[in-house]
């Protein structure tokens, strides 16, 4: 059976890890725990107050360690993207949007229990604003919150890097047509391609959640990059044909939330181009999916972010998921 059910739309997610870049100062950050255990991040003024507090000059956020950070999104631009990326998105190129993806409780009854509903993305307004990277503001994050009942059901948000007007479409991508809706001018089929991050050694970004577990206090979240060895788009996981069984098993690495903000690094090396293991970097899931995948960083379609539910629907009652991400970066 297989261990995670997702789709070219999905998200990701699980075990929390802030991993610390020579040379590369953020805004706070303490050394991420080895064995899968998840380190922990403070960012001062955000969220409820939980981790450290520093300076920013204490922190290390003068203007050359800004300047090692590229925006990917804030949030605070639009209600849903295009993503703020714009290095390497040039004509005709346009940035991708964020969406929402995920099986929901009743949802063969054509019941949604997912807030944002499914294909009708937001972003959502903090209810007090706070200070992400360098103490810069934030008053908007992007959060996606379920009820999942079955086993494997999933729960996400993400956003694609690119894409390219497609004069094949009678209509816009699911993924795409809730950003022409925002659009001044008519509608505009868009596909999404694989676009290029090799220039970027990691992502950082800020997560929390409302929901997490009476146990642990925390909520296993994936991130992961879908690329083209790993997304049937890319005909290689599915061999060009219909069958994606093997597919969805990204490159990825695994952050518990908590209900504190905190600020996550992961670096974008992988096991399977001779980098670290995920501890350290990102990997397949090595017991689905197609194992011969490899990281391909100059072929990657997006980002997103995933919780799960594992446990038999006859364990317990339902799992609900809330997963809030804000202010991502790339890491030069």
């Amino acid at each position: 059976m297989r261990k995670q059910l997702l789709c070219s739309g999905c998200s990701v997610f699980g075990l929390a890890f802030i991993v610390a870049l020579a040379g590369l100062a953020s805004c706070s950050s303490n050394p991420g725990q080895t064995g899968g255990q998840g380190g922990q991040a403070g960012v001062s003024g955000k969220g409820d107050g939980g981790g450290s507090t520093m300076s920013l000059a204490d922190a290390g956020c003068t203007t050359g360690a800004v300047s090692s950070y590229v925006l990917i999104d804030d949030m605070e631009t639009t209600t849903h993207g295009p993503i703020e990326l714009a290095t390497g998105i040039t004509a005709p190129l346009t940035p991708g949007y964020w969406y929402n993806s995920g099986a929901n409780y009743f949802a063969d009854a054509g019941i949604d229990m997912s807030t944002p509903p499914q294909m009708s993305f937001a972003f959502t307004a903090l209810p007090t604003p706070t200070t992400t990277l360098c103490g810069k503001a934030s008053a908007h994050a992007a959060r996606q919150s379920c009820v999942l009942n079955g086993l494997y059901d999933t729960c996400g948000l993400g956003f694609e890097f690119a894409q390219m007007p497609d004069s094949d479409a009678g209509v816009p991508l699911s993924n795409a047509s809730p950003g022409d809706a925002g659009d001044a001018g008519p509608s505009i089929p868009r596909t999404t391609i694989p676009f290029d991050i090799s220039r970027y050694k990691a992502m950082t970004f800020w997560g929390m959640t409302t929901t997490p577990a009476p146990t642990t206090g925390t909520l296993q979240v994936k991130v992961q990059f879908p690329d083209t060895d790993t997304d049937p788009r890319g005909e290689v996981c599915n061999g060009g044909g219909g069958n994606t069984s093997k597919c969805y098993n990204s490159y990825a690495n695994f952050f518990y939330f908590t209900s504190t903000w905190q600020q996550f690094t992961v670096k974008l090396n992988a096991s399977g181009d001779g980098g670290a293991a995920p501890v350290d970097g990102i990997s397949i899931d090595p017991t689905w999916g197609y194992q011969q995948a490899q990281w391909i960083p100059t072929q990657v379609y997006g980002v997103n972010w995933q919780a799960q539910r594992n446990a038999n629907p006859d364990a317990g009652p339902p799992l609900p998921t809330d997963i809030w991400i804000d202010d991502v970066y790339f890491i030069e």
